[in-house]
């Protein structure tokens, strides 16, 4: 009988193994997030990173085009490093849309920016 229940605890602990090693593996298989941007686009007033947004279509390249180009209209807006955001003063959802205004270092104002966040439903 003792030999019984050792093959069966041996035979247990086999399958055990035997079914957490693809687990294992899957969890390996996972694609990994994409990296955030170094720079956030903030701008000083919401209504100006709603037209930025309108204008460019939200294209990152487009953006970024845009704010290299010394002669076009920057609507007061910028890329600013994620070392020198503090945190979020104020966030609002207009039209299903979340923008959160942040805190940044240097600066009493908060910046616009879309939120990372998404809307919650009403």
């Amino acid at each position: 009988m003792t030999r019984v229940l050792s093959g069966l605890r041996a035979g247990c602990w086999l399958v055990l193994a035997l079914l957490a090693e693809p687990a294992s593996a899957q969890r390996a298989k996972a694609p990994a997030k994409p990296a955030a941007p170094e720079k956030v686009l903030t701008c000083g007033a919401l209504s100006n990173l709603r037209i930025m947004m309108a204008e460019t279509g939200g294209n990152p390249a487009a953006i970024t085009s845009r704010l290299a180009d010394p002669k076009a209209d920057h609507l007061g807006c910028s890329r600013v490093g994620r070392e020198r955001i503090e945190g979020n003063a104020e966030r609002v959802v207009i039209g299903g849309i979340a923008y959160d205004c942040l805190k940044v270092k240097g600066t009493s104002l908060c910046r616009w920016t879309l939120s990372g966040v998404p809307a919650e439903a009403p």
